[in-house]
């Protein structure tokens, strides 16, 4: 994430003024000078400890059990990672579990100081306690942003404990984005630098997040810097490398997925690790880590779809997994999942800035609080009690000023458990009763919350559905005691509870359900994360509203032979012989000539004959079929068909995402039905197939193979495999570009006055919802160099972005659209100009025979400068006289050849 307010931060460097002008913990004067070493991979019996020199050909790591005795040497392996970079790691083994060591690294006769670590407990261990710090996305490397934050969270941790942390704090766990870009630059002057005030003495477990791997694609670096190979739960390593890897300390799992590689390999070694959860005796309690979040409310769609869909849910297997770490926004976020007694976080460091109306933005019931502040969180476990406490604590607000934002001196924001053993609340009922049909609106009433486990109640669950299963549901509300959504806005922009006034127990319902029949039930949800049961359903009838469109559904568009479909009718007739059919594609249902009877059919349910569903068990052929609804016996159908497929769904693939324009794209093709008139069609992003025609299409008859296109012209694609002539797709879309500055950004001006907003248009865009278009100086590198600006636009194909920059010092700039969050640049560069206001701000110009005349405002000692040019091009004026102001306003004669000199623009800039 990037924002304009660091903009002004670097405008203020730029000018020599002060930028550390924040409040810091009492005392801290940053981090002490010399080699701070990198702890990492911590285990009962060894330490690996790392650090970065300049050119220093060996290293060595002197340890032992009192600082006046370090009798140990390790010496400590030389990676030579690039010129300037070498790096030094070693790994200090044969130590006893909980116990403190202590050491200090040597590069020849330059040595480090004396540091102290504490190795954790045996692996298996069911008494005492584990405390770890979650901190997520360093990211920043133009300030020390991170650097404060964590030297926040250490003077708050031992002025609480009143040891030194070391004492407190078994690791850090770090969710992502630890770099903004993967080069060595970032990982040793952002990351390993700027932890650099506890990485001596704890040891950090990083997590692969989407900028780790920019420049750093194969994460090449990262895994020569990182040493996880020797940690692994259930003897299960990572199957790719140290992309994704999880261990065992005391009786907690820790399990490290990675988000930006979704392959089927990760996901069999995640099912591999909660079967072994399952039955291990030595685990009570598990945490996952993934860097793109199980849920956000800020830039919505921005999640991991992959973790929510497929890996959650096998985690939700085990109760021992209790909580989830996600990061990638840059805030902080809690929530419980919907079905399972599992909480989320986002742990969003200090990184770019994100705030309220800055994003698409949405509240989401499976999201209790979402708060734009800077924090980090202590998790503490309880291991014989099986227990995890976990407090957040803010430290500073990105919308407060450079010298104020600092001010929070660790404020507690949230706080929540999780207490394995406890039983869940009582069940519930519905107090209303229903003599006979209602008007809308109505309201829902549940009992009081009851609980044995002395638990206070947090959310409730309402339903309200068309049929007594459940299935075809109208209203889905879960509402929690206390919802964080949004802030106050200026000046204090603190979190708004927009539950305050909210009494969960009712819930008041004046839409979304029609006339007939609806049955509704409620369950209570205590801040253990427990469901009760279900109450028992009741049911009521509606009258009085409206019917409501009649409408059949399906699930999906696609199912496998021999599979079981469920349809969903709704405001039906109510007539007891309404009847769904299924028929093959081109039938025309009736009993006279052209005509055929179904394949297969069943009459609305009897209970529920305006609203339900009926399932169909019919092992139906491999072909394309449809669904339809029809009344009273006969062939008259009062709502639209619902089309599908049956048979195995076709897997297309490309070789890449990126081709060269007049490369030849090629997509391979599997699983198909080979179909003579079965065919792969080729579209632009943002098009609809069976609108506009496909940009390319080739018949693929058979049932695998590999389908070339060429000539293809510049642009983003998507590709889909359709069936018999027709639009049916049966494969999931695959996406790709041809050529390289697809997009194109324009302005209406190459040269903007200091002060004014200026609107950025950009056309054929990628449509990922993290595109942004960017602003940064001329002869600035993206990914090296200071961003400017920047602004994000939701993932639209074409639109405009219009920046407001007040303090955008005059000066050649450049606008670019960058894709997915990343630095890799999609259009064209458009220059431009920031002029100073006095350019424009002439009080007189006049011809006085050969010389003209001159009068501005300006500011008393000021030096300025008299430029011409014969265009108006940025890189066409020339200095004629550079002079120091005498006062408000400024007058100078200067001698002009008008022969020589036709038709010449004149301005005056500020020197």
């Amino acid at each position: 994430m990037k924002r304009s307010d660091f903009l002004r931060l670097s405008a203020l460097g730029s000018l020599g003024l002060a930028t550390r002008s924040f409040a810091l913990p009492e005392g801290y004067t940053g981090i002490p000078a010399g080699i701070r070493p990198y702890l990492q991979t911590p285990r009962p019996d060894s330490m690996w400890v790392s650090w970065f020199s300049d050119n220093a050909p060996s290293g060595q790591i002197e340890w032992g059990t009192s600082p006046a005795n370090l009798n140990n040497t390790v010496n400590a392996a030389l990676d030579v990672l690039g010129t300037g970079y070498h790096y030094h790691a070693g790994r200090i083994t044969g130590l006893s579990p909980a116990s403190y060591y202590y050491y200090r690294v040597r590069n020849g006769s330059t040595v480090s100081d004396v540091f102290r670590f504490r190795t954790p407990v045996p692996a298996g261990t069911k008494t005492g306690r584990m405390r770890v710090l979650v901190m997520g996305d360093n990211q920043i490397i133009g300030e020390n942003r991170y650097e404060k934050l964590i030297a926040c969270a250490k003077a708050k941790i031992e002025s609480t404990y009143g040891v030194p942390i070391e004492e407190v704090i078994d690791f850090i766990l770090m969710p992502g984005d630890q770099v903004d870009v993967g080069t060595l630059d970032h990982y040793r002057n952002l990351h390993f630098k700027q932890c650099g005030l506890i990485s001596p003495n704890i040891p950090i477990m990083t997590t692969v997040g989407n900028h780790e791997t920019y420049y750093d694609t194969n994460l090449d670096l990262y895994s020569r810097i990182f040493r996880y190979d020797d940690i692994s739960y259930a003897n299960t390593p990572g199957t790719e490398g140290e992309k994704y890897y999880a261990y065992q300390l005391a009786n907690i799992a820790f399990i490290h997925t990675s988000s930006e590689h979704t392959t089927t390999a990760q996901k069999q070694w995640v099912r591999s690790l909660v079967d072994a959860l399952k039955t291990d005796a030595s685990t009570d309690l598990c945490v996952s880590v993934v860097h793109r979040p199980y849920q956000a409310e800020q830039y919505v769609g921005d999640i991991s779809g992959w973790f929510r869909s497929e890996i959650m849910p096998m985690l939700a297997e085990t109760e021992k997994h209790v909580l989830n770490i996600g990061a990638h926004h840059h805030l902080y976020a809690r929530g419980q999942t919907r079905e399972w007694p599992i909480y989320h976080i986002i742990s969003g460091g200090t990184a770019w800035d994100q705030y309220w109306g800055q994003s698409s933005e949405s509240d989401f019931d499976d999201v209790q609080k979402t708060i734009a502040h800077w924090a980090w969180q202590l998790m503490d476990f309880d291991l014989s009690a099986r227990t995890m406490e976990v407090t957040c604590y803010a430290e500073a607000n990105v919308k407060l000023s450079a010298e104020t934002r600092w001010n929070y001196n660790s404020r507690i924001i949230d706080s929540f458990h999780r207490k394995l053993g406890l039983e869940a609340p009582n069940k519930p009922a519905l107090e209303n009763t229903f003599s006979g049909p209602v008007t809308l609106p109505l309201e829902l009433i549940s009992s009081a919350y009851q609980s044995g486990s002395g638990e206070a109640i947090n959310s409730t669950w309402f339903q309200i559905a068309a049929d007594s299963g459940f299935t075809n549901l109208k209203i889905d509300r879960i509402r929690d005691v206390e919802n964080l959504y949004g802030d106050t806005g200026a000046p204090l922009y603190e979190p708004v509870n927009i539950h305050a006034n909210v009494d969960i127990l009712r819930l008041a319902v004046s839409s979304g359900i029609y006339n007939g029949t609806h049955y509704a039930r409620v369950r209570h949800r205590d801040t253990n994360a427990m469901w009760s049961a279900w109450s028992d359903a009741i049911a009521f009838t509606v009258e009085g509203s409206t019917s409501g469109p009649t409408a059949l559904k399906l699930a999906k568009t696609v199912y496998a032979p021999n599979e079981d479909f469920l349809a969903t009718y709704e405001n039906g007739t109510g007539l007891p012989k309404d009847w769904i059919g299924i028929y093959k594609k081109g039938q025309k249902p009736g009993s006279g000539a052209g005509t055929v009877t179904s394949t297969t059919w069943q009459y609305v349910d009897a209970a529920n004959l305006v609203n339900g569903t009926r399932n169909f068990t019919y092992n139906l052929p491999v072909g394309e079929w449809y669904a339809a609804f029809f009344t009273n016996d006969g062939y008259t159908e009062i709502a639209p068909r619902v089309p599908f497929y049956v048979g195995n769904a076709a897997v297309i693939s490309t070789a890449k995402e990126a081709y060269d324009e007049g490369e030849t794209v090629s997509i391979q093709f599997s699983n198909a039905p080979a179909g003579a008139t079965d065919w792969i069609g080729i579209y632009q992003i943002g098009q609809t197939p069976g609108g506009p025609l496909s940009t390319q299409y080739k018949y693929a008859p058979t049932a695998s193979g590999s389908l070339d296109f060429t000539g293809l012209p510049k642009g983003y694609y998507f590709a889909s495999f359709f069936v018999n002539d027709g639009y049916q797709e049966i494969s999931q879309r695959i996406v790709f570009s041809v050529g390289t500055q697809i997009t194109s950004v324009s302005m209406e001006s190459n040269q903007i006055t200091a002060g004014s907003d200026f609107t950025v248009s950009f056309n054929k865009g990628p449509g990922i919802p993290k595109d942004w278009i960017g602003i940064f100086k001329q002869g600035d590198v993206p990914g090296v160099d200071v961003l400017t600006a920047y602004l994000y636009f939701a993932g639209a194909t074409s639109g405009s972005v219009t920046f407001h920059l007040p303090d955008l010092p005059p000066g050649d700039y450049f606008a670019a659209m960058f894709t997915n969050d990343s630095y890799t640049e999609v259009s064209n560069r458009f220059l431009f100009t920031i002029v100073g206001q006095s350019e424009l701000k002439f009080e007189q110009a006049t011809m006085e025979g050969n010389e003209m005349r001159f009068r501005w405002k300006s500011q008393s000692g000021r030096s300025y400068k008299i430029q011409k040019s014969t265009t108006l091009a940025t890189d066409s004026w020339m200095d004629i006289r550079t002079v120091t102001a005498s006062g408000a306003s400024h007058e100078e004669l200067v001698p002009i050849d008008r022969l020589a000199n036709p038709n010449c623009f004149f301005r005056v800039v500020e020197n």
